[in-house]
């Protein structure tokens, strides 16, 4: 992943839309630690783009736990419009997102996320 630092008047025209929330990361310590590792942070954000140049962000809660408690990818949509996407669309500018965390975290199996992803598309 190549993560990027967007201006504050770029974020200031868009609004954040969670797309995936995992409450309960710490039930998977490994992983969690490993996504701390790979991001540099416990808690915070870190911003992306997808191949066509949508703008996305995984953020990371820290409870007091010792570890990343849960995560929440955003979406970054102009603001007062619609989602620009489909919800399929979506999954297919996510996928090179959810390989990178499936390739950095201890605990997951990058095969067997490929496979499921393989068997969810949706056109």
């Amino acid at each position: 992943m190549k993560f990027v630092a967007p201006t504050l008047n770029e974020l200031a025209e868009l609004r954040a839309d969670p797309i995936i929330f995992e409450q309960e990361l710490d039930v998977r310590p490994e992983v969690a630690s490993s996504l701390e590792k790979a991001l540099g942070f416990r808690a915070g954000r870190a911003y992306w783009r997808s191949e066509r140049g949508f703008l996305f962000a995984v953020e990371l809660g820290d409870f007091g736990r010792g570890q990343p408690s849960m995560a929440i990818v955003y979406a970054f949509w102009p603001r007062y419009e619609p989602r620009p996407l489909d919800d399929a669309a979506i999954d297919n500018e996510l996928r090179p997102f959810i390989l990178w965390v499936a390739d950095v975290c201890e605990g997951l199996d990058p095969a067997d996320v490929e496979w499921t992803l393989q068997r969810a598309e949706r056109r």
